[in-house]
């Protein structure tokens, strides 16, 4: 099964220790934090086996804003 990146945006607010905690609870793996406009807003490239179900999961918890596949040009390194 091949991998895939994930690109997964927080409600600002949320620590990114819980943030961590809900990606990983779904069986992917947090790669790097994402910078972004605001220093309370936690995003995550994210790599998993299954991004349709953690896409699934993602868009049922509240805390998530977003969650798209990663189709643009962040890499992980």
């Amino acid at each position: 099964m091949e991998s895939k990146e994930l690109i997964v945006g927080f409600r600002r607010g949320v620590e990114e220790a819980d943030a961590r905690k809900i990606v990983e609870a779904t069986g992917a793996s947090v790669k790097r934090r994402m910078r972004t406009d605001h220093a309370d807003e936690v995003m995550f490239l994210v790599l998993t086996h299954d991004p349709k179900t953690v896409e699934k999961v993602m868009k049922k918890n509240a805390d998530v804003t977003h969650t798209e596949i990663n189709q643009g040009g962040f890499k992980i390194s």
